[in-house]
């Protein structure tokens, strides 16, 4: 007399047919597949991804039926880590081709199947990602729009600082040469008291001027080139190595080599004196 099925099996049938009513119903395809990759069951959404009616696809091998030819092997290769690793592997993207050769962007969640110990099949789900690849490509391209405004912006500010930085290089250069010597002469010659006072407020107020440039315009830092005073200058404002490299549009290694020459120049060079304080005190 030949046995029934037992209750174990009976339960088993139960949660796959539960199963399977509720993969009925989801948007996204679900599919099941023996551990050759060879389809048992496929939810009707088949029919919207791919073209195929669930009844076509059973039997049929999912590589050599959904894969473009120049993608199964390695396809097979990672559909044989999940067999040996026995862990589900989530996001996984390929290439799918439509019944109507049409190939499409697919995104499938695999899990392997286990009877104790051995992987006996695969099931998953799997969903066309064409709109999702359009609008990452999209992001993309504004992260690169973004990233070439910033880029000039940079560079515009860079310029304008530089600009600026020569404006009142030539300020204070002209005032140094043109007009403070005569100043002083003047007030060594002057014998009136008021007159003194005057020049004296008068040659206060243009050092209080200069004082308000951006760069520092010690004498102790006459000799320096053009580069030196915006590498002291940013030092001074607390710029990191990384900043300074952005904003002048050079390597941190060519930063590190003026900082170098600074203390040199300035005569700090193997002296335990902060080159940012040092820089500070001057103005």
């Amino acid at each position: 007399m030949k046995a029934g099925p037992s209750d174990a099996d009976k339960t088993l049938t139960n949660e796959t047919s539960r199963l399977h009513e509720l993969a009925a119903l989801c948007l996204e395809w679900a599919w099941e597949t023996d551990a050759q990759g060879n389809f048992t069951y496929c939810s009707p959404s088949c029919t919207v991804l791919y073209g195929y009616k669930p009844m076509e696809l059973l039997g049929c091998n999912s590589i050599e039926t959904l894969i473009p030819p120049e993608d199964r092997e390695t396809q097979r290769q990672i559909l044989e880590k999940i067999r040996l690793s026995k862990k589900p592997r989530n996001g996984w993207r390929r290439r799918g081709v439509r019944k109507d050769g049409t190939v499409i962007p697919i995104e499938t969640h695999c899990l392997p199947l286990l009877a104790r110990t051995t992987v006996v099949g695969f099931r998953g789900i799997s969903r066309d990602i064409s709109a999702l690849q359009a609008l990452e490509l999209r992001l993309e391209h504004k992260a690169r729009e973004l990233t070439e405004v910033n880029n000039a912006l940079t560079l515009l500010l860079h310029q304008a600082a530089e600009a600026r930085a020569e404006h009142e290089r030539r300020i204070h250069d002209n005032l140094q040469r043109l007009v403070i010597p005569y100043l002083d002469k003047i007030q060594d010659r002057a014998k009136d008291e008021e007159l003194q006072l005057y020049l004296r407020v008068a040659l206060n107020n243009l050092e209080k001027i200069t004082s308000t440039f951006s760069l520092a315009l010690s004498t102790r830092l006459d000799g320096l080139t053009p580069r030196e005073l915006e590498i002291a200058e940013l030092t001074k404002q607390g710029r990191s190595t990384k900043e300074m490299a952005a904003i002048l549009d050079i390597s941190s290694r060519t930063v590190e080599f003026y900082r170098d020459k600074l203390r040199v120049k300035l005569g700090l060079k193997c002296k335990k004196i902060n080159l940012r304080s040092y820089l500070s005190s001057l103005v």
